[in-house]
């Protein structure tokens, strides 16, 4: 899928945006919503909270625009604003939740043993089992500090350089790639031996952990949060992602995960919601073009 990080230059449609064209301003906008949204799913871990948090980075960037100069991309100081709304929202009860990759990977290694999801090939025995790939690999994320999850996420992820990614995140490159090293290593801890989707012969398949996760309430079988996203029944690979299993190295391996992953966009409410707080900003348009 494409990154994010590969958006077109939009910083012509910045300039124009700032300059009080409000066509401009609005596309602006709908080209970066759902770039911002699956940031802020990432890093929350949780869709609800993603949307609230997407919508302060919307804000934050449309009430900023004025001072963006251009001395670097646009999409460089959109994240840039994102990244720093990021880490100054508080922690949520799915954040909280994950308190280490050690209790994490302990948590998985309880039911590796145990037999599949009794329904397993049935359709709703696959729907869960991806919802619980989607949340088990996001609570991974969580696994890493704000620091190191930013990191992984511009480096990993979305394939920002080390120079541009520290740019963003507003410290040295030394800095960045230490970080990011310290996020790969947590990454590689976590699916080392342990995760049947870079590796097949890993003992861990998501149908197993389908039942531990709805008696932990981490899975609500009425409403899978990540595989009825935004209403709609996402097809969802489960079994091993053929690129990841020829990485030699896991915490590239785990980032295949995530980029084979669906391209999750931003539910039409924050859409609707941006636009109802910013009427003097934004033309309501209606839902943005996928």
């Amino acid at each position: 899928m494409t990154l994010d990080a590969d958006l077109d230059d939009l910083t012509p449609l910045a300039h124009q945006a700032a300059g009080g064209d409000a066509e401009a301003l609005t596309e602006l906008c709908e080209r970066m919503i759902d770039p911002m949204y699956r940031l802020a799913l990432r890093f929350t871990g949780n869709p609800n909270d993603a949307e609230d948090a997407a919508q302060e980075v919307m804000i934050r960037l449309v009430t900023g625009l004025s001072t963006f100069e251009g001395r670097s991309k646009f999409t460089t100081w959109a994240y840039t604003v994102a990244v720093r709304q990021l880490q100054r929202t508080r922690s949520r009860r799915t954040e909280r939740s994950v308190v280490g990759p050690e209790p994490f990977g302990e948590f998985i290694d309880r039911f590796v043993d145990d037999a599949p999801f009794e329904g397993e090939q049935t359709t709703e025995g696959a729907e869960l089992a991806a919802d619980v790939r989607l949340s088990c690999t996001y609570g991974m994320l969580l696994c890493l500090s704000r620091d190191q999850r930013i990191a992984y996420l511009l480096g990993d992820l979305l394939g920002f350089t080390d120079v541009v990614a520290a740019e963003i995140t507003e410290v040295t490159a030394a800095t960045h790639r230490q970080r990011l090293s310290r996020g790969r290593r947590v990454m590689r801890q976590l699916m080392a031996d342990r995760c049947g989707l870079v590796r097949a012969d890993n003992p861990c398949r998501c149908s197993k952990l389908i039942t531990p996760s709805i008696d932990h309430g981490i899975l609500d079988p009425a409403a899978p949060a990540f595989a009825r996203h935004n209403g709609v029944v996402l097809p969802i690979e489960v079994t091993t992602l053929e690129r990841a299993a020829q990485e030699l190295d896991l915490a590239v391996a785990a980032a295949e995960v995530y980029r084979n992953g669906p391209a999750f966009e931003r539910p039409d409410h924050v859409w609707a919601s941006l636009t109802e707080s910013m009427p003097e900003l934004l033309r309501d348009s209606g839902p943005a073009a996928p």
